[in-house]
């Protein structure tokens, strides 16, 4: 980072745990040190632990960080080195690279040179969902932790998370995170997944409530959980879409048997251009909705009773949605495919028989309105609906 302290005031954490990336911010391994060959690793030799670690042995359970790889060459050693230098030793950094067309297959070749712990994967493309199952299906370790490549992690994030496990007999950890721009500096943030200041024990019923509210926001960074909570429901993530993140949180939040939410900040999301936080948008809106049905389909396969209280909140989040984005994707099939369109009509209606007649806000109403009405309707009196109601 170039401004330690203002991360460490950010970070928020206490004395006792440490400071946050002190001994990894070095301005080395870019991709011109790529070019001339230097040493990426510098301060990490093989089989040496820095003092005040935990080191790795057998009496400690392998951890597998696992990072799919595209385009990021800027900021892919800062991550890497983050993952490293973690205080608890014992992991495996799995980089996938999902056949980047910069330097970030050297980048990646280089660090697996420098450091034993590290497994390199070159594919051919896939998108972030195929590197990932990749990453997932080669992990050895007994705990999975996913990580993007141009974001940082806190140098205790592994440790702090295995300790709250062991004091607590929670099999899942969740943590809040930062935003930082692309120089490192902190940028202003406010996420409803933050907005807590103790630590939080959740039946899988409660973290699904607030996950579907978005006070548990729907990241795979933001947790650390068991390998066999992936592997014993032949986990994968959906390939060839976005906000992949949505689609399947509810299924390790729902197979755990305690979560733990934690007030620590222990990732920095880096806010870049071309960065996509898995809202609704006029680009995304029909991976929007499949991940919402992906998301309540497990839902009401494993927690039916939880089924209305999905059909409300998701209606609830699109009924705050800017109207003419919906208006356009799916009255007039904008960025929709027709067989996603009648898709994501049906999928509302399915939503609105789960709610048995619920009484429904007039935000909500007016959206309804637009998948009851014919083109005509929609530019006559579904826009005008949906503005009055959004006034």
């Amino acid at each position: 980072m170039e401004d330690k302290q203002e991360m460490k005031a950010a970070a928020g954490r206490s004395a006792a745990q440490g400071g946050p990336l002190d001994s990894l911010v070095a301005e080395q391994g870019t991709a011109e040190h790529i070019e001339r060959g230097e040493e990426l690793a510098e301060g990490l030799p093989m089989g040496e632990a820095p003092k005040g670690v935990i080191g790795q042995d057998e009496a400690t359970p392998l951890v597998s960080i696992i990072v799919p790889v595209y385009n990021v060459e800027e900021f892919l050693d800062k991550s890497i080195r983050s993952a490293l230098t973690q205080t608890y030793r014992h992991i495996e950094l799995i980089l996938v690279d999902d056949e980047s067309p910069d330097d970030c297959p050297k980048i990646c070749d280089r660090w697996a040179e420098q450091d034993g712990r590290v497994q390199v994967i070159h594919q051919s493309n896939g998108g972030v969902s195929a590197a990932r199952n990749a990453g997932l299906q080669e992990a050895r370790g007994e705990y999975i932790y996913f990580m993007d490549p141009d974001d940082e992690i806190e140098e205790n994030l592994v440790e702090r998370c295995l300790s709250a496990m062991d004091n607590t007999g929670a099999d899942l950890v969740m943590f809040q995170f930062d935003t930082i721009g692309e120089s490192g500096a902190q940028l202003e943030s406010s996420y409803k997944h933050n907005d807590y200041d103790e630590s939080k024990l959740l039946t899988p019923q409660e973290a699904i409530k607030l996950q579907i509210q978005s006070e548990i926001n729907g990241y795979f960074w933001a947790f650390l959980a068991p390998r066999a909570t992936y592997v014993n429901q032949n986990f994968s993530f959906p390939v060839g879409r976005k906000i992949e993140d949505m689609a399947r949180i509810c299924n390790i939040i729902g197979e755990s048997k305690r979560i733990l939410r934690i007030p620590d900040v222990l990732y920095h999301y880096r806010l870049r251009s071309g960065s996509a936080m898995g809202i609704i948008s006029a680009s995304n809106t029909s991976d929007w909705f499949q991940a919402a049905e992906d998301r309540e389909d497990y839902i009401r396969e494993r927690y039916p009773e939880l089924k209305s209280y999905v059909a409300l909140q998701t209606l609830n989040v699109l009924g705050n949605t800017d109207f003419e984005t919906i208006r356009q994707n799916i009255v007039y099939g904008l960025n929709i495919d027709p067989e996603s369109r009648t898709k994501i009509k049906n999928r509302v209606q399915a939503f609105l028989d789960d709610l048995e007649g619920a009484d429904l806000s007039e935000k909500v109403k007016a959206f309804v309105d637009i998948f009851k009405s014919d083109k005509e309707d929609a530019t006559d009196s579904g826009l005008a609906t949906g503005q009055a109601a959004s006034r």
